[in-house]
This record gives C-alpha cells, structure tokens and sequence, in this order.
C-alpha cells in the first residue's frame, strides 16, 4: 500500500478529486490550508476596514488544498501518471509505503 499527500492550488481540488474517482480510490481527505512554497502567488488588491485601495500586494502565504489518501501500489502508479500528464494541475505529490493500518 501506497500513502499520497497532493498539495495542488484551490482551483485544482476538482480535477484531482476526478482522477482519483477514475481509479475507484476509496476515499480521500482533503484540508484547505495556507504555506510557502515555489508555486506562483497571485497579486491581490489590499482591503482596508472594507474599502478598497486599489494597491496591490503579494501575500506571504498562498492558499493551498492538500490531498491524502491511501491506495494499492499499482493505483499509485497510475494515479501519479494521470496527475502528471493533466498540464493544468501543478503541484506536489509525496508518496510514502503503509506498512499496516488497523480498523477502530
């Protein structure tokens, strides 16, 4: 068994979500978050007390949606390639080996 952490931009979530629906992956967890990293942060307008003000500022944090779910060895594989060759998602992908799991 294979263990995946996808980090993709917001946007991203549903076209993952599809690829990992393709390949009948039997669940995912998914969490909205904010880091640093290399991928591209969007300039956005400042907002104060609820006003614009027209500047522009790049934040230090962007949002980020990060994707764990855990699949055969095979599926993995797979799963990766179908990431890979989708242009429109960029990302990380971290995989890691499940040694064992247990049902509570």
């Amino acid at each position: 068994m294979k263990g995946l952490i996808i980090y993709v931009k917001e946007s991203n979530f549903n076209a993952v979500k599809q690829i990992l629906v393709d390949n009948q992956v039997g669940g995912i967890t998914y969490f909205d978050i904010m880091g640093q990293g290399p991928l591209d942060r969007e300039a956005t307008e400042r907002i104060v007390q609820g006003y614009k003000t027209g500047e522009k500022y790049t934040p230090e944090f962007a949002r980020r949606t990060r994707i764990e779910t855990i699949v055969d060895d095979a599926k993995a594989n797979t799963i990766i390639t179908a990431l890979k060759d989708d242009n429109n998602i960029h990302g990380k992908i971290f995989t890691f080996d499940i040694a064992e799991s247990h049902d509570l």
